[in-house]
């Protein structure tokens, strides 16, 4: 089967205020944490892709915040430049697919030789990895969706038929006699949990909401509420790289949240918060000694350490010192297909799966993972990350990978920080309310996703055609990017 790619066309969706701030958990520049930040820009990068194929056309789409700011975390770049740069690479890695794109076999055929030009592109034009990856798999995942609603079927259908051509041995050579189907579950999980996340500046009990500061929507506005009303086991706490201050905010969700939950699990991440080896392995021995129930109920520590820092070599002796009292997983550092690689070889454990990272990059990072842990005897795993996701693209594609890869439990509530799908359409809801009665659920007069037991029920996303589906977005209630870029939204007001 042959296809060919006629069109790619970019929009923006623009979403609301946010319901309540958000810490990244970071440090300025003057070493000081950043408690509260605005999560910009406050859009959503859609991709619509048509495809031609035996004489019709089929549609494919995606989408992503196009979060600048944790691609690129360099301080000599404005927030405006970072965006329009990005914005730029975007447009570049459209090119590159629609000209990579007229004629292809399979999606991970036309992957393999989009990808390294775009990669290439970004290189020269001083982007970091990550930022070159975002730009491929925006493109990459619009192809997959067309492709397998032409065949009129679900992305697990197509890997479990091997139908989207993944050759794993051309990327990784260790991989040949591999299969890609024979690694993946036999079917897709259709319940998966849901990690949530705990920010810098979110309110822990009810106690620390003055009244005159409480949103009032109706909906959770504490991390004790939000585990009271949708019965959370899993938890993603993120850290800022102020030992001291990041142990007291940890003794206070163990003491007086967690520790009253059945069995919580807890993940840690520091966004690249430590550039000192050093202090990062003390602040892990103060976590072990100062808050050693959470200690024990946490599984793993999420990129401590910058980018630059993680991929050192120099630095495998502390790593392993680290990684014996707690696991270390990598995501900024995750910037090109050989990263998880490097990071294994220098000490860590696991690897970040994230779609704005690529799908073919996790499916191989997958596969990795096996060969390795069968090879060392060590465990080795992906992890489901991603705070961005929004309904209804972002969030849905995301959920089709997890679901795939088998993965347990996902960060996946950025949500919680908006409200509902108040940022789509009347009829945009409509839809997704009559195509997935079990994801999402209306309280009052809005949608959100029902989230029960801790757990949220995929059954009908996963058996609808398409990389997540295929309920569309109303195009002609978007604005095309070239539009956005022109007006003050693109710009250096953020």
């Amino acid at each position: 089967m042959s296809f060919s790619i006629e069109s790619i066309d970019l929009f923006v969706r623009k979403l609301p205020p946010n319901r309540m701030e958000f810490g990244i958990g970071t440090k300025s520049a003057k070493g000081e944490v950043k408690a509260a930040t605005k999560r910009r820009p406050d859009a959503v990068l859609l991709v619509r892709a048509t495809l031609a194929i035996d004489g019709r056309q089929v549609t494919g789409f995606a989408g992503d915040r196009p979060s600048f700011g944790w691609l690129d975390k360099r301080a000599e770049k404005s927030p405006g430049a970072k965006l329009r740069d990005l914005l730029d690479l975007v447009e570049t890695s459209k090119d590159i697919w629609l000209e990579q794109g007229r004629d292809f076999e399979t999606p991970f055929e036309l992957w393999r030789r989009s990808y390294k030009r775009v990669q290439a592109a970004a290189s020269e034009a001083g982007h970091e990895e990550l930022s070159g990856s975002y730009a491929s798999a925006l493109m990459e995942r619009a192809v997959i969706d067309a492709v397998c609603k032409a065949n009129g079927r679900s992305f697990f259908e197509m890997l479990r038929e091997d139908r989207l051509g993944v050759d794993a041995a051309s990327v990784h050579p260790e991989l040949k006699g591999m299969s890609l189907v024979d690694a993946l579950p036999k079917r897709p999980r259709r319940q998966l949990f849901i990690r949530h996340t705990v920010g810098q500046s979110d309110p822990l009990v009810d106690a620390d909401l003055a009244p005159e500061s409480r949103v009032n929507d109706g909906e959770p506005e504490t991390l004790e509420a939000y585990a009271r009303r949708d019965g959370l086991r899993f938890f993603k706490v993120k850290i800022a790289g102020d030992a001291k201050a990041d142990l007291a905010r940890l003794n206070r969700i163990w003491n007086e949240v967690l520790v009253h939950l059945e069995e919580p699990l807890v993940t840690l991440d520091g966004n690249e918060a430590y550039s000192d080896l050093d202090a990062f392995a003390g602040f892990v021995e103060a976590f072990a000694r100062e808050v050693p129930g959470l200690f024990e109920h946490t599984l793993f520590i999420e990129q401590p350490l910058t980018r630059a820092l993680t991929l050192d070599e120099n630095t495998r002796k502390s790593v392993a010192r680290i990684s014996a009292m707690k696991e270390l997983v990598i995501d900024e550092a995750d910037g090109t297909v050989a990263s998880f690689k490097t990071a294994f070889g220098i000490g860590y454990a696991g690897t970040s799966h994230k779609n704005c990272k690529g799908v073919f990059k996790s499916l191989l990072n997958h596969l990795l993972c096996k060969k390795l842990s069968e090879s060392t005897g060590r465990w080795v795993f992906m992890t489901a990350e991603d705070l961005s996701n929004m309904p209804m693209v972002p969030l849905h594609q995301d959920f089709a990978v997890v679901s795939a890869l088998g993965i347990e439990h996902c960060e996946r509530n950025g949500h919680h920080y908006a409200f509902g799908l108040s940022h789509l359409g009347a009829a945009e809801k409509e839809r997704l309310a009559s195509a997935h009665p079990d994801l999402y659920v209306k309280r009052g007069d809005e949608w959100f996703l029902n989230i029960r037991d801790g757990a949220v029920d995929l059954t009908s996303l996963l058996v609808r055609p398409g990389l997540g589906g295929d309920v569309e977005p109303d195009w002609q209630e978007l604005m095309p990017l070239d539009e956005w870029r022109k007006s003050s939204m693109g710009g250096e007001s953020l």
